[in-house]
């Protein structure tokens, strides 16, 4: 297989969106992305689909409710051909109990099963408390890789390895076959979401982890942002491109 090409998180420029929907879709197509990740479905599912049918624009993975809305989720990343609905978020206290984790985890396979009908596979997105965390001695991420169906896999963000102080790495490792997508974002040694910075700017250990995984969908992401967030995403874009990827 080769490598998907590169893509960008739309949670980066939701302050964006919210100004001018349109215009930033297009504003990304033109600074060279063929594909973003949208986030929320099934939020603004029709102003969605039809703003990256005019920019010209892909959305092979998307971020949803996939435990509070799984039905809506699936319909939508079908209706936007999306191949994978990535749950983006659940809080900490899931990932400091067996119990608690293990209902996730049957709520993440209820959900690959309905999106299995649709030719759409279910994933989760790490921060860093599911893999600071550790359940049956391991991170807690990878315990709860142990209990979902096989078919569910993941999206690993690089940078919050580094917040967790976990070795990204050893993590893909340990998920072997299951990890689809990288969240590829950078920040300082130490640094938080308000100290990210462009691809290649910051510590994270990117293209390491890139090349770890060759078919891997890269997603370009910026939780927060102290300068022009266009001009960011562009670096990091180019970034990626001099280094061949994408």
């Amino acid at each position: 297989m080769t490598r998907p090409v590169n893509s960008v998180q739309l949670y980066s420029v939701r302050n964006q969106l919210e100004r001018d929907f349109d215009l930033t879709l297009q504003k990304l197509s033109e600074m060279g992305f063929q594909s973003v990740e949208p986030f929320s479905l099934p939020a603004n599912i029709d102003k969605l689909k039809a703003a990256l049918s005019n920019a010209g624009l892909k959305a092979p993975t998307a971020h949803g409710d996939v435990v509070i809305n799984p039905r809506g989720a699936i319909e939508a990343a079908v209706e936007l051909g999306s191949s994978v609905l990535i749950d983006p978020y659940q809080p900490e206290d899931i990932f400091q109990s067996e119990s608690k984790l293990e209902q996730l985890a049957d709520q993440l396979s209820a959900a690959a099963e309905l999106g299995r009908e649709h030719g759409l596979k279910i994933g989760y997105h790490n921060h860093d408390h599911d893999i600071r965390n550790e359940i049956r001695g391991v991170p807690a991420l990878v315990a709860l890789a142990q209990m979902v169906s096989e078919d569910v896999v993941f999206e690993i963000d690089l940078f919050w390895c580094q917040v967790a102080e976990v070795d990204a790495i050893e993590l893909l490792k340990a998920l072997d076959g299951r990890v689809v997508a990288l969240h590829a974002k950078d920040a300082p040694l130490g640094g938080h979401v308000q100290d990210q910075v462009p691809l290649g700017s910051g510590s994270v250990k990117l293209l390491e982890c890139i090349r770890h995984l060759p078919d891997a969908q890269v997603v370009v992401e910026f939780d927060d942002y102290a300068g022009d967030i266009f001009e960011g995403i562009s670096l990091s874009l180019d970034y990626l491109k001099q280094n061949g990827v994408g």
